[in-house]
């Protein structure tokens, strides 16, 4: 049987040169994550070794500390990390607007508000929270899509602007509501975002909604590349814009609805991560989804190693110290753009 084979050199040089940078950028990022997934789990894990019980019997508790507190830590923030961020390479492809984000849409504020009203007003198990959370951020999406489907991606923007800000009220409505203090304080402490609430079983259910939100970018993947030349061409090589758009935008509520009724908010990792991707490689956004998630589970990473091991941000939520660290970044790609609309 004969087969075809590729030669290398009928390859662009440009096309070789960028797969290798990109290449290299991943394999380093990779083996940065390693290293700081390797510390987050076993730093300091022999002071467990010989700890009092219940019973005040010596018992070695590395084993919990590790399997039951440390690796469910850091899996959901890997989770986290590399979900916002591959949401927020698609909705920045989408818009081809570096400032887009993850809940540009609504699906963020419409999860954060249903799980407010969750955790507030019912004793629900977790299973609960996950689907109001998921519904939420369904609903809102769609209320945004229906809102604006057939005019354009301005009207569509500024949909998603007002129902964020209408759920936005929606939240400090049930918040003023609330008569217990200590719940308040909760819930304060549930917006500001955390990874204390980690848990093996409850990242075992939301990994399916997960998996089914990557579906759906990644089934569409050429749809944004295509975008890069407007929505006309994509239209005239085979795309349908707007089952795509519906597709992809469905895919980032799903990851959104996934991972925000576990840790509360955590801003600025989707926009973020996927800049910093496209400012090293400055590539098709397709070809950015492995190293936005890369860049997304590093920062998160990061952030949460330097609550736990840094007493500078040992009383810093995770959200906090992600939007310190994004707000100047958030400028600084304000004050780029605008040098570049100059030129």
């Amino acid at each position: 049987m004969d087969t075809q084979r590729i030669d290398i050199k009928s390859v662009p040089a440009s096309i070789r040169l960028f797969n290798n940078k990109m290449n290299k950028l991943n394999m380093l990022l990779g083996i940065l994550l390693t290293l700081l997934i390797t510390l987050a789990a076993t730093h300091r894990l022999g002071d467990f070794s010989a700890l009092l019980n219940p019973d005040g019997v010596l018992t070695d508790m590395r084993s919990l500390v590790l399997w039951e507190i440390r690796l469910p830590r850091i899996l959901l923030a890997l989770l986290t990390g590399a979900g916002l961020a591959l949401a927020g390479n698609a909705m920045q492809g989408i818009f081809q607007n570096p400032l887009a984000s993850p809940g540009l849409l609504g699906s963020a504020n419409g999860a954060t508000t249903a799980s407010v009203f969750i955790l507030y007003y019912f004793s629900a198990p977790f299973t609960i929270l996950l689907c109001g959370g998921v519904l939420g951020a369904l609903l809102s999406f769609l209320l945004v899509y229906l809102m604006a489907k057939n005019r354009g991606s301005t009207m569509m923007i500024l949909s998603g602007v007002a129902i964020n800000m209408l759920l936005g009220s929606l939240i400090a409505l049930l918040l003023s509501n609330a008569e217990s203090p200590w719940a308040l304080a909760e819930l304060y402490r549930w917006l500001q975002g955390s990874l204390v609430w980690a848990k093996t079983d409850t990242l075992l259910m939301c990994l399916p909604i997960v998996l089914a939100g990557l579906f759906c970018l990644y089934s569409q993947r050429r749809y944004l590349d295509l975008l890069t030349f407007g929505e006309e061409t994509a239209a005239t090589m085979g795309v349908d814009p707007k089952r795509s758009f519906f597709i992809t935008t469905l895919g980032v509520a799903l990851l959104v609805g996934a991972t925000i009724p576990q840790t509360g908010t955590i801003g600025f990792i989707g926009l973020i991560a996927p800049h910093l991707a496209r400012m090293m490689l400055k590539k098709r956004p397709s070809q950015l989804y492995l190293t936005s998630a890369l860049f997304g589970a590093l920062l998160l990473l990061i952030a949460d190693l330097c609550i736990l091991y840094i007493p500078l941000f040992s009383h810093i939520y995770i959200g906090t110290l992600t939007a310190i660290i994004g707000a100047p970044f958030l400028i600084w790609i304000l004050l780029a753009q605008q040098k570049m609309l100059a030129k």
